[in-house]
Order: C-alpha cells, then sequence, then structure tokens
C-alpha cells in the first residue's frame, strides 16, 4: 500500500508542470496572433500616405477611363480610330489601340496609347476579346490549330506510357 502512494506521490513530481496546457499554448498563440495583426495594420496605416504622397492620381484615374473606354470598343478595326476620353479637368484625350491576336484563342495584346496635349503615354494590355478577330476564319483557324496540337501532344504522351 505503502509503495503505491509513493508511485502516485512519484509519478505526480515528474509528470506535473513540465510543459504548457493546451490551453495555455492555444491562449498564446492567439495573443501573439492579435498583436501581429494591430502591428500590421498601423505600418500599412503608415505606409500608405507616403506611398499615396508620390502618387500621380490624375494619370492613374486618366489611364483607367482610357482602359474602360479602349476595352468597351466592340470591333478591332474602330480600335485605329481612337477613342475620345473626358479627363477629370474637363480636357479631352484620345486613346488609340493596335491589337495583335496571340496563340491563345481569344487572347489579344492591345498596345494602347493616350495623347494629351502633345503628351502621350503607352501601356500594354492582355484582353479577351472574341470578336475581335478581322474575319471570322481566323478564330476558326486558330481553334483547329490548337486542338489539333493537343490531340498530337495527347498522343505523343500515350505513345510513351
Amino acid at each position: 500500500m505503502r509503495a503505491c502512494a509513493c508511485g502516485k506521490r512519484a509519478f505526480a513530481r515528474t509528470h506535473g508542470r513540465r510543459a504548457f496546457t493546451l490551453v495555455e499554448t492555444v491562449l498564446a498563440l492567439a495573443i501573439f496572433v492579435m498583436a501581429a495583426f494591430f502591428i500590421s495594420t498601423t505600418c500599412y496605416n503608415l505606409l500608405f500616405p507616403l506611398d499615396m504622397k508620390e502618387r500621380d492620381v490624375e494619370l492613374e484615374n486618366l489611364m483607367d477611363r482610357a482602359v474602360e473606354a479602349i476595352t468597351s470598343v466592340s470591333d478591332e478595326e474602330s480600335l485605329d480610330d481612337g477613342v475620345d476620353v473626358e479627363t477629370l479637368d474637363g480636357d479631352t484625350c484620345t486613346v488609340y489601340g493596335e491589337a495583335e491576336p496571340t496563340q491563345v484563342i481569344d487572347l489579344f495584346e492591345l498596345k494602347m496609347r493616350v495623347e494629351k496635349e502633345g503628351k502621350t503615354i503607352s501601356k500594354t494590355l492582355w484582353v479577351i476579346r472574341p470578336d475581335w478577330y478581322e474575319n471570322t476564319n481566323d478564330r476558326d483557324e486558330l481553334v483547329r490549330d490548337r486542338t489539333d496540337y493537343l490531340e498530337t501532344l495527347r498522343l505523343k504522351q500515350d505513345f510513351k506510357r
């Protein structure tokens, strides 16, 4: 009987408070996460105004309006004619575009050019426009080429197995 009581004491002494409990660990982790969140939020709020100070907001707004105007053009040939865009200060600028099809179906590389008061700004966009092909046969031919390529690739992979 005595050995049993002594064994319990020894067990309690060796396996007592040598580590953190699950509740303590979760609580410590929660406090750490909250502190990291508040510190990162504070840093962001301190650095964001410094970044905004260096930006040209009028130019960004002009480019946003230009992108919206040029991507709303329904056919590719109208891109060469240009689209007039009204700026925030009441002036008007002209946006021109040149679209080139890529090897990906319906994906075009759109080279956009904005002209305002003798100043030219260029930007390249990748847009998906199924109706911008010069004729419908171009798209159909591209679909056939891609299908043939994928079929050939699949057959080669099946042959290797």
